[in-house]
């Protein structure tokens, strides 16, 4: 059962039944259309019928707008249980502070794919920097914000809020992969001469980080139990974050990958030097001890893990007093993989030990140094076909 009942001048509200309740009540599906005379008012009915018996039609929360949605329903239903701290904390900013400003009044229905393009074209301009500085956003900072935007609306699509997510098609700059910088074999020589003079926990985190190219949360969330003696191995996991207003949070590593990644022997006798130490502070401290149920490799004396942003500042201080080539922490994983590279290691056990979810992760990092290790592998050919056309 259909029907139509004017509502104001060129204006219709187009009523379908679409089936009864328990107690024999219909179930109806309105809309409201524009229409010139009844004649064009049915024709939208027929159109309205249609779209109802193929599945096609959709009814929106037409007073709920992007505020009240991202208020109301994406924090708690999404966010909040499918998001790493980081993640929800960097999205949550850059919707309140970028997004809501300009779009959080506007309907959910009523955000097109125009409004995604103007979002990501305006951030192109000047002076869309937060924190102070002078200079363009980054290609990647404008994709950030683009993907916190895409994910809101991806969410409204698929709980059927909206037809379909308006910014799913819609490009961002492209973003162009870094050429990280990284010490060389001397320049990691003179780094461990000064390591020599600074707190024995502070050396062995360094080399850990070298050895391993973990990531410093990576390196903050070790435990005890992550270290095989036997095997020579150690299990990364867990990861360490710190969100706001919560403190230090353990977490899952990135891309949610648990790898077994192989120690240097002289690292693995520094490591249970260090294991003596620590297992005497935790008898000292009994039950004052921090995190009972964790066992954290570098810890203060009561068992509190060292926090990420932490390794990060000392790192910087460090260089700094010793006047090192200034590269982030965050770079030693790079100087890592590096190194094995230019000694012939295979990709693929590089992106293992580093916990790429894909070896094409590897190769897109660090393509540059490996078709330099390329060209270097093709000189000894030099060698080889000398030597042999010298024997003839």
């Amino acid at each position: 059962m259909a029907s139509i009942e004017k509502r104001g001048k060129n204006s219709y509200r187009l009523t379908i039944v679409i089936g009864y309740d328990a107690k024999g009540n219909p179930i109806r599906e309105r809309k409201n259309v524009k229409a010139k005379n009844p004649t064009e008012a049915k024709k939208l009915l027929t159109l309205f019928e249609a779209e109802i018996l193929n599945g096609q039609y959709m009814q929106v929360e037409e007073k709920m707008t992007l505020s009240v949605f991202y208020q109301d329903e994406w924090i708690e239903k999404y966010a909040n249980e499918n998001l790493t701290p980081d993640t929800r904390q960097n999205y949550i900013n850059i919707i309140n502070k970028r997004i809501l400003p300009t779009y959080g009044h506007m309907k959910l229905a009523d955000i097109k794919p125009m409004h995604i393009v103007n979002f990501v074209n305006d951030l192109k301009k000047s002076g869309k920097r937060l924190d102070g500085k002078e200079g363009p956003l980054s290609a990647s900072s404008i994709s950030n914000c683009y993907r916190a935007f895409n994910n809101l609306l991806s969410r409204a699509a698929e709980w059927k809020l909206i037809k379909e997510n308006p910014a799913k098609s819609i490009k961002t700059p492209k973003v162009k992969p870094k050429k990280s910088d990284v010490y060389s074999k001397d320049e990691l020589s003179e780094l461990l001469l000064y390591l020599e003079e600074k707190p024995y926990h502070w050396k062995v985190l360094i080399l850990l980080a070298i050895s391993t190219g973990a990531r410093e949360g990576e390196i903050a969330a070790l435990e005890w139990k992550h270290i095989d003696f036997e095997k020579s191995t150690v299990y990364i996991e867990q990861s360490l974050t710190e969100v706001v207003g919560e403190g230090v949070k353990l977490k899952s590593t990135k891309n949610e990958r648990c790898r077994s990644v192989s120690l240097p022997s002289s690292l693995l006798g520094m490591l249970k030097k260090l294991k003596v130490q620590r297992t005497h502070e935790k008898l000292l401290v009994g039950d004052m001890k921090e995190w009972p149920n964790h066992f954290f490799i570098f810890a203060n004396e009561f068992g509190k893990p060292i926090r990420p942003d932490s390794i990060s500042q000392w790192w910087s201080r460090f260089i700094e007093k010793h006047k090192l080539k200034k590269i982030r922490f965050h770079d030693l994983r790079h100087t890592s993989a590096t190194l094995l590279i230019n000694e012939g290691v295979h990709a693929k056990v590089i992106s293992e030990r580093l916990g790429h979810a894909d070896i094409s992760t590897t190769m897109n990092i660090y393509g540059h140094v490996l078709a330099e290790a390329d060209q270097t592998a093709a000189s000894h050919f030099d060698t080889f076909f000398g030597k042999k056309a010298s024997e003839k």
